[in-house]
């Protein structure tokens, strides 16, 4: 066999800087001038790729579905324009380091990204993290996490997912998401958030992997942060460790902090739910300790609704609080019963058993 090889042209070895400037004049001609020069060869297709005006969309809303086996449903849907597109990406190209999706992300400007319904392994973090690498995040607002199953993720899987998109972050969600563990959400999580920027925070709805685990490792020190830097966002935190006398000096501290023009437009609320270390009793006596006014009543469901006033103000802050159901408190005393009866045991050598 002769193998032949061909040697490169001298028009192949022209760089690609010089063949911009000739195919930017091809760009003002008729567009069949344009579709000519891309099915020359790939590399003027690429080239002519590199030059095109890219129009950027506004993307009102990223939703990413699980469409179980199948794979994932990527939903691209725009209210300005009134448009939405669907894309099919299977398991198979989720985990293939090479796929990429950049002719689309880079012409997007997405507003807000929702994941419903999926797994949040790495594989997907590391999927959706190379899409997002091209996009416009600048005006990205809101991240809500959607029947979300933790089960295969790890501490730091929320992290990586979280480094590029949470500084501009004015509403952070997590709901009724299961397979979680103390670790999946916790107050390192939040302080990634851009405390003057972020809203509303929602952890609710949690559900987790094993029925030892009894609140997630978000305690004192978030509410601690935000109060430090004068950021008070709308909170609900569902099966959390923060505990009564911290979220006592949080209200307190709003009242000190807040700025009157916000104070008078609203009244602000931080709703605790389920969170074994905050009790309603002792509540109202830490309250009233801190010169702080407060009027319980009850609200929707088990909610036990607490409007504190400063004296001689109108203001007011409102903690809405949720205690243990009756079902999960006793399966709660269950197994803390179990774990002593088992540990009060002797065990009995085998040459004294009968």
């Amino acid at each position: 066999m002769v193998t032949v090889k061909e040697k490169p042209t001298y028009f192949d070895r022209i760089p690609n800087e010089i063949l911009f400037e000739i195919l930017e004049n091809c760009k003002s001609t008729e567009p069949s001038t344009v579709l000519a020069a891309r099915r020359l060869s790939r590399r003027f297709n690429a080239c002519m790729d590199h030059i095109a005006d890219v129009k950027i969309n506004v993307l009102s809303r990223l939703v990413i579905s699980g469409l179980g086996k199948k794979g994932i449903e990527m939903r691209w849907v725009s209210y300005e324009g009134q448009k939405t597109k669907t894309t099919v990406v299977p398991w198979s190209t989720v985990r293939s380091p090479r796929s990429s999706f950049e002719f689309n992300f880079r012409r997007f400007a997405i507003q807000r990204i929702l994941l419903k319904n999926v797994p949040l392994s790495d594989d997907l973090i590391e999927f959706l993290r190379r899409q997002f690498q091209y996009a416009d995040l600048t005006k990205l607002i809101q991240l809500s996490l959607s029947q979300v199953d933790f089960s295969l993720s790890n501490c730091l899987s929320l992290h990586r997912f979280l480094a590029p998109v949470a500084k501009t972050l004015e509403i952070f969600e997590i709901t009724q998401c299961t397979g979680m563990r103390a670790d999946s959400v916790t107050d390192e999580h939040l302080a990634q958030l851009d405390a003057p920027t972020v809203r509303r925070i929602c952890i609710d709805g949690v559900r987790f992997a094993s029925n030892a685990t009894r609140n997630l490792d978000i305690g004192d020190g978030a509410l601690r942060h935000f109060a430090r830097l004068g950021a008070f966002p709308t909170m609900i935190l569902d099966r959390c460790a923060v505990t009564t006398n911290t979220v006592c000096d949080y209200t307190k501290e709003w009242f000190e902090q807040c700025n009157e023009s916000e104070k008078q437009l609203r009244s602000q609320v931080c709703t605790v739910k389920r969170c074994p270390k905050v009790k309603g009793s002792q509540f109202e006596s830490e309250c009233l300790r801190r010169g702080l006014r407060c009027k319980n009543r009850r609200g929707s469901g088990s909610l036990t609704l607490y409007n504190v006033q400063e004296e001689n103000t109108k203001r007011e802050f409102t903690i809405a609080l949720a205690a243990l159901e009756d079902k999960e408190l006793a399966e709660k005393l269950k197994i803390s019963e179990q774990n002593c009866n088992n540990n009060n045991l002797l065990t009995v050598p085998p040459s004294f058993q009968l």
